[in-house]
């Protein structure tokens, strides 16, 4: 989706989706982020929110959500599938979407935003 494409109705209550998993990981002290996997078809296929604050800084849902594709899509399923977030991909979860060959990313919020609201904050 590109900043001039509108969401659809589909796109945002996924995105509400994402939105609910960023404030679970809030709520349980974790960096508020949340993401999900829906296939071609509509169908939220995993849903994750961001696990770091026990010393993985690994377990951003984005690179869940690489993983999980990994082992159980096919490369033409991940091609189809878009992944939503909470929050644009860092370059570690960039990366691990690209390489499983996932499909499109629609985010609420840009990397852009984040950093000026951390400066506001």
């Amino acid at each position: 989706m590109t900043p001039e494409t509108l969401p659809t109705p589909d796109d945002l209550v996924h995105l509400r989706r994402c939105v609910e998993l960023a404030r679970e990981a809030l709520d349980d002290g974790d960096e508020p982020f949340g993401s999900l996997l829906v296939d071609r078809d509509g169908a939220v296929r995993f849903e994750d929110r961001n696990r770091v604050k026990d010393g993985d800084a690994t377990r951003h849902p984005e690179f869940e959500i690489a993983r999980w594709a990994a082992e159980h899509l096919t490369p033409e399923e991940r091609r189809a599938a878009t992944v939503y977030t909470s929050g644009e991909h860092c370059a570690m979860c960039s990366a691990a979407h690209a390489w499983v060959g996932l499909g499109p990313i629609v985010y609420a919020s840009s990397t852009t935003q984040l950093v000026g609201w951390l400066d506001e904050w």
